[in-house]
């Protein structure tokens, strides 16, 4: 560390960021009446969702002033407000005429739940401010009253980047860049060398925009919980530290539960077709770090909308040739653990196809300039369309996703990349459309409305309604039989917790 001083007061204004927040009344009841315009009826269902997580009073992992990030309301896997939110998600679906067994399909979880958390940082000078700072969840815990020591800079924490560092007893300061959806992949083991080389706890900044704090999933299903209590900052922060920073104090008070005694859930509800032996599942995660609007919301309006859509389609016209479920899957932040706890329930020779309703549908776009980000007006590029190797399902989905309203996207072959919770059913074998998606304010607390592009909201919407309707229309005997290169390239991948949560009730 560089041993030129700075006043506290300088310091404590490098580290603190603009934040949002602010609480209204939650509004869980369901929409009634004709279904509307698409754009619409997506936003509503959307802002819907977004004031559950605004202003239930359920939330109850408030730890301090917003400033510091010790009050971030997020639907996270295993929180109170994540079940206020499945019990919105049942209540939209209970509103729709036509839709049955709706079902809350719990299932054992691995829980990390808070106690309380902060980053204390001591200066050069001897003065000690708060740092704005989250917990890397899953990635370790600390005493109550938290861990002290010397802070030693590992910038990427690689082989040359340690040698001659002693980390013994000691708090190392790392810094991770972010690719698509999360960091580069090497972080989590990253962690493990520093605890195995004696240190205590971690400073993790990234390079997400301004100082924004970018919260980071763990593959516990991989990893396990961790042993090194890990903090996660922004890069501005960062930097001051590096400069300034000699001792650190960090709380991680948390709670862990395994998946033996943590518990989520998912809320399902069927549309009974013609035939209740071929079913098209429609899925979204509702799940997110923080209110996670462009991440999360379109995804789940769509949701809505779809489910609306369709069960009034069946009212007016009679059942529609195939069942269809509709999906809000929990568990997300142990990737796919929801999704693949529900799909496992219904026979592969009975799924016609599953519809990824991912992240970022219409994320706000962005181009870097000098290191951070400036609008392009349209849409962001980092999305991707992927659909299984499948001649059939590609004649379906390529003329639905032909608008020039919902684009530029990449496409690749899920062999390729498959990003986001479809790598689960594509890896089982199972026909698979899903779009991803993300842009630099992605797992931040920046996410809020302001990230969607509101004008490209009808339009994906109708995207994904042509894809369940070609779905519908489509011999689903031909479509599966159409897969086996698809199901030979997926079976590389793996499908972790693919284990029947419970007995769906539409399927008795």
């Amino acid at each position: 560390m560089r041993s030129r001083a700075r006043s506290a007061a300088v310091l404590l204004a490098a580290f603190l960021c603009a934040c949002g927040g602010g609480g209204s009344s939650a509004d869980s009841g369901g929409v009634s009446g004709p279904v509307g315009e698409p754009g619409v009826e997506s936003l509503a269902a959307m802002h819907s969702y977004l004031e559950v997580i605004r202003g239930s009073s359920r939330f109850d992992e408030c730890f301090g002033p917003e400033a510091l990030a010790k009050c971030e309301r997020g639907a996270r896997a295993g929180s109170a407000l994540s079940d206020a939110v499945y019990d919105w998600a049942e209540g939209q679906f209970r509103a729709i005429p036509g839709l049955t067994a709706v079902q809350r399909q719990n299932f054992g979880f691995p829980v990390f739940r808070l106690n309380n958390y902060s980053l204390e940082v001591t200066g050069a000078d001897g003065q000690t401010v708060p740092v704005p700072a989250f917990p890397w969840y899953f990635q370790g815990t600390t005493p109550g009253q938290g861990i002290s020591g010397d802070i030693v800079y590992v910038n990427k924490g690689a082989a040359l980047d340690l040698l001659g560092k002693n980390l013994s007893g000691k708090i190392a300061l790392l810094r991770i860049s972010l690719v698509l959806n999360g960091e580069s992949g090497s972080a989590q083991d990253v962690l493990k060398t520093l605890a195995e080389r004696g240190a205590i706890g971690a400073i993790v900044a990234t390079d997400a925009p301004g100082n924004e704090i970018a919260a980071q999933n763990r593959d516990v299903a991989t990893y396990g919980l961790g042993t090194l209590p890990t903090m996660v900052i922004g890069k501005q922060a960062g930097a001051a530290i590096r400069e300034q920073g000699v001792r650190a104090r960090m709380v991680v008070d948390a709670s862990y539960r395994d998946a033996s005694s943590g518990r989520e859930s998912n809320v399902a509800a069927l549309l009974p077709g013609q035939d209740p032996n071929n079913i098209v599942v429609v899925g979204t995660p509702v799940n997110g770090w923080f209110l996670s609007a462009g991440e999360r919301g379109p995804g789940v309006g769509i949701l809505v909308y779809l489910a609306r859509y369709f069960a009034e389609k069946a009212q007016k016209e009679g059942p529609l040739p195939y069942s269809i479920y509709f999906v809000a899957t929990g568990g997300h932040q142990v990737y796919a653990f929801g999704l693949n706890r529900f799909m496992s329930c219904i026979p592969k020779e009975e799924t016609v196809a599953y519809v990824h309703l991912g992240s970022g549908l219409v994320y706000k776009g962005y181009r870097d300039v000098s290191g951070e980000p400036v609008a392009t007006g349209g849409l962001s590029q980092v999305r991707t369309l992927s659909v299984s190797e499948n001649a059939m399902l590609s004649a379906i989905t390529r003329p639905a996703f032909n608008n020039a309203a919902i684009k530029p996207f990449y496409q690749f072959p899920p062999s390729v990349l498959a990003p986001g919770e479809n790598q689960g059913p594509y890896a089982m074998g199972i026909p698979s459309v899903g779009m991803n998606g993300t842009n630099q304010y992605f797992h931040t607390r920046a996410d809020d409305e302001s990230q969607v592009v509101t004008a490209a909201l009808g339009p994906m919407a109708v995207a994904f309604r042509s894809v369940v309707e070609g779905l519908l229309e489509t011999n689903a005997t031909t479509l599966r039989s159409s897969n086996a290169a698809a199901a030979a390239l997926g079976s590389r991948y793996d499908a972790p917790n693919w284990s029947c949560a419970a007995p769906l009730v539409g399927l008795q």
